[in-house]
């Protein structure tokens, strides 16, 4: 299992990048490859992902810890991902985003191929800061 963490500084409150995160149908804005996101039943995000030109369905359980600005998430079948966003204020208009992520870079590899080992390692973690600096941006805007 690969980890990743990442972090970024915000300048915005953090309630409202914690509303703007918290806003499973604004993943398509900030999130490369999701085309579409929406809530599910109960604790459940339906995501509609292309990459690689595969494109797949994922159910993901959430776990929002609003008191905390924590979402735990985890998908359902394979590739298996886990991880966690948070936000941190750091003062009245800044805050704080960090992402973490657990992955089997082989289960991504065969659900939507691309490169094998370590470059697709590189390949999600390039994703995942893409992904930040495009939410800091939506954030800010």
């Amino acid at each position: 299992m690969s980890r990743l963490e990442e972090h970024i500084d915000i300048d915005a409150p953090a309630q409202k990048v914690w509303d703007l995160l918290h806003d499973v149908g604004s993943y398509p804005a900030f999130i490369d490859g999701v085309q579409r996101a929406r809530e599910s039943a109960g604790n459940r995000a339906r995501l509609d992902v292309r990459s690689g030109g595969v494109q797949r369905e994922f159910e993901a359980v959430l776990d929002d810890r609003a008191g905390e600005q924590v979402l735990i998430w985890q998908t359902e079948g394979s590739p298996e991902l886990k991880g966690s966003l948070s936000v941190r204020p750091v003062d009245q208009g800044h805050s704080q985003v960090q992402i973490r992520l657990e992955y089997e870079p082989g289960a991504v590899h065969d659900a939507f191929g691309g490169p094998k080992g370590m470059a697709q390692v590189h390949r999600i973690e390039n994703a995942v800061r893409g992904d930040l600096r495009q939410f800091k941006s939506l954030a800010e805007g």
